[in-house]
């Protein structure tokens, strides 16, 4: 206690100390150990989600077996839980603690800012936070997101696969011979799996944007709807009835074929249908809201 406990030891060894001196102390741990199951849970609830959702959103079989998904990836994420509660089950919750998420967190976001700040741009980006918001970032924002932040974390990920490469990863083991804790170094199987997290956390990222630009090179190029030149994006759109007739003058967008009768854009939101809004139907709702009020 005096050394400082920290990870694991500060919900299992700190706080339980501190609760054997509470008056009537099984009452207050059964509501700290409640707490830490309904944190858990609440986790997990987001964690689960986030993989499931790409998953099913990207594979269309896996999309229409969402029950069969969720208990297969819960089932697998159970077996290899077993693991941390072995007697070792505290070295791998360790090495995973320090080595599968914040090299991979700190690459991932690496790739999300090279995505954000110079393939989609950061302008584009500043516009589409001034349409949602209806303000616009300090062009501060623009400079940080391309360079200092880029730099920064680029710098950090540099130091840390330096510091692993010049010092052997090491944890902290307990010496039941001497009865005090001694600092080892990995074998190398762990090693091995210590580089296996990194790079399959990481790996997605790279793999998806290959697969995206494969699949986009070897799809023929469909013609574009709204015309050359034209851009259609940060359009507004209103509430309508999926009924209504869809050669309607005021919302049409132009076909590229001669001759050929324009539609509507609609823009399906769960079982509601919104459609597109012109310019002068945009302006008069303005004025509707600015008087009502």
């Amino acid at each position: 206690m005096n050394q400082g406990v920290e990870g694991t030891g500060l919900a299992f060894i700190a706080f339980t100390e501190v609760m054997a001196v509470f008056p009537a102390s099984p009452f207050w741990s059964t509501l700290f150990f409640l707490m830490l199951l309904n944190l858990g849970l609440s986790t997990m609830f987001g964690t689960m989600q986030g993989i499931l959702t790409p998953l099913m959103d990207s594979f269309s079989l896996l999309g229409r077996h969402r029950t069969l998904l969720t208990v297969f990836s819960c089932a697998l994420g159970f077996v290899i839980g077993l693991l941390f509660t072995q007697r070792s089950g505290n070295y791998f919750v360790t090495m995973f603690d320090d080595y599968s998420a914040t090299l991979p967190l700190v690459i991932v976001v690496i790739f999300e800012t090279i995505s954000v700040a110079w393939v989609y741009g950061t302008d584009r980006f500043l516009d589409d936070i001034e349409v949602m918001l209806k303000w616009r970032p300090p062009v501060l924002y623009k400079y940080l997101w391309k360079y200092v932040c880029l730099l920064a974390m680029v710098g950090l990920l540099t130091a840390s696969l330096l510091r692993m490469v010049f010092k052997a990863p090491t944890y902290t083991a307990w010496n039941q011979t001497s009865a005090s804790e001694m600092t080892l170094e990995y074998p190398g199987w762990a090693l091995a799996m210590i580089v296996l997290l990194v790079v399959f956390a990481s790996l997605p990222v790279p793999v998806g944007y290959i697969h995206c630009t494969l699949k986009n090179h070897r799809a023929p190029s469909a013609p574009s709807l709204e015309g050359p030149g034209q851009e259609v994006h940060r359009e507004l759109y209103t509430k309508c009835s999926s009924t209504d007739q869809l050669d309607s003058s005021s919302y049409a967008v132009p076909s590229d074929g001669d001759g050929a009768r324009s539609r509507t854009v609609f823009l399906p939101v769960g079982n509601e249908q919104y459609q597109l809004l012109s310019q002068q139907e945009e302006e008069e709702e303005e004025e509707e809201e600015d008087t009502s009020v």
